[in-house]
């Protein structure tokens, strides 16, 4: 029973040293006209990115009318993730990235969970500056998975519920370039969820 103890807390640490590891990845100011795309599976290639105001406008568009709930404001932030990622994609050469990181031979172009969780903080970070996000804040990444346990390890960005403090996994890893990132409860996502 001790070594069970041990090994649940090794694994648990190991899932704080993945998450800060994540969260130290991301830029901690970025601003629209100036940050980094990460790509190449583990941010192994950062490219420099930027958008236009007009862009910019484009993407805080999708936060009017402001959100009722934290419920509506997490979907408009979903749908601003994937809005960025077609907005930066000729940029950064993520165009054809496919969802869940499928073999493909060209692994610049493509996004692991690594690069997406990075790339999800990066731009809720950019919407929160801007004022955007009123009823979340975000969260530190969370971790979930250990081959001891069974489950592929597997990372995703967070907002918190500011009424409720209630977390919630926003992953853009499933959906291809430019889907809106999937939000859902991170106890559910912690759980090994997965789309559909």
């Amino acid at each position: 029973m001790v070594a069970a103890g041990f090994l649940a807390a090794g694994i648990a640490g190991c899932a704080s040293t993945e998450e800060a590891r994540i969260a130290r990845l991301a830029a901690a100011s970025p601003t629209p006209d100036q940050f980094q795309v990460c790509h190449g599976s583990g941010c192994r290639v950062r490219s420099p990115v930027s958008l236009s105001d007009s862009d910019w406008s484009r993407v805080g568009a999708l936060f009017r009318p402001l959100a009722k709930d934290g419920s509506q404001e997490r979907s408009q932030a979903a749908e601003a993730i994937g809005l960025i990622e077609r907005l930066v994609a000729s940029q950064a050469g993520t165009g054809r990235d496919l969802g869940s990181n499928n073999v493909v031979l060209n692994q610049v172009e493509q996004l692991d969970c690594v690069d997406e969780t990075v790339n999800s903080l990066t731009y809720l970070r950019m919407m929160a500056k801007s004022g955007w996000l009123r009823q979340n804040r975000v969260g530190s990444p969370a971790h979930r998975g250990e081959i001891l346990d069974g489950m592929f390890p597997h990372n995703t960005a967070v907002m918190v519920d500011k009424e409720t403090g209630a977390r919630y996994a926003l992953d853009s890893y499933f959906g291809d370039n430019g889907a809106p990132a999937a939000a859902v409860p991170l106890d559910l996502w912690l759980a090994d969820w997965h789309p559909g």
